[in-house]
């Protein structure tokens, strides 16, 4: 392994990256057993969140407020579009503070820092894993039976993880000199739920303004999920395509933010 100075070129710093693949994998297992020790249920919340959230969104959303849910059980309705949103919201929170969270790693040893913010979204990947095994039981639940259309979920995760790493990446750069993308964080993740079909459905958005809604990665993607899950219903496949290219700019963006930054990280953190 060669430390290089100054700028590296974007072949060198994959490489490099490659060359410690490992180190991503244990920050990753590290984060999660860390989230978890000394908790009561353990990683049992991850399937609590979810379901608690499910149960509410249901009661305020789909008995009192009556929400579309595209002839989908709403329970299911909900939880499909959860999973997903889940994997965002907590890939985006935890990469946004991660280099606060790991300082005394950054300054005391040598690895590419891109592994942490990354890693952050790998622990929340895992989440997202054992989140599914509450899938199959609610499906039979209500009646519903997988089918081809599961095939999809995978294509929502891979998007939805680096959507998460993108913007994630360019807030954990931002935080470590500007400690207000701190607060900034958890209002951004707030905002954007309501932003995003978790609760409703996209057909009570106007024809109209649909196009400019799919500029929200997350409305088409969460469609997917919901389609994967029910195998009813459909997606459009403009808003899943203007999510992957949304998706792949803003990792750009992001990565790039994030290298011209980390030259100083040390003298900021």
């Amino acid at each position: 392994m060669v430390i290089h100075s100054g700028n590296q070129s974007l072949s060198e710093a994959v490489q490099e990256f490659w060359e410690y693949r490992d180190l991503l994998w244990m920050l990753t297992v590290r984060q999660v057993s860390v989230r978890y020790k000394q908790t009561v249920i353990g990683i049992g919340w991850v399937l609590l969140q979810p379901l608690v959230a499910m149960v509410i969104f249901s009661v305020i959303f789909g008995y009192f407020a009556q929400l579309s849910s595209d002839d989908i059980p709403y329970p299911i309705f909900v939880y499909s579009a959860l999973i997903l949103w889940t994997l965002f919201s907590e890939g985006l929170s935890r990469a946004g503070t991660s280099l606060i969270a790991d300082e005394r790693l950054i300054t005391k040893v040598y690895f590419p820092r891109l592994i942490i913010p990354l890693a952050a979204v790998g622990s929340a990947w895992i989440d997202f894993v054992v989140s599914l095994i509450l899938l199959l039981p609610l499906t039979y639940f209500y009646g519903l039976r997988p089918t081809w259309s599961l095939l999809m979920l995978p294509i929502a995760m891979v998007i939805t993880m680096v959507l998460a790493a993108s913007v994630g990446m360019l807030l954990s750069a931002l935080n470590v000199r500007y400690r207000d993308f701190q607060y900034t964080v958890p209002f951004l993740v707030q905002v954007w739920l309501y932003a995003s079909p978790v609760v409703y459905s996209t057909s009570i958005v106007p024809t109209s303004i649909r196009p400019f809604y799919y500029l929200n990665p997350m409305a088409g993607l969460i469609e997917l999920s919901r389609f994967a899950v029910t195998g009813q219903g459909s997606f459009n496949w403009l808003g899943v395509g203007i999510s992957a290219i949304v998706s792949i700019a803003l990792f750009i963006i992001g990565s790039t933010v994030f290298r011209w930054v980390e030259r100083s990280f040390a003298d900021f953190i």
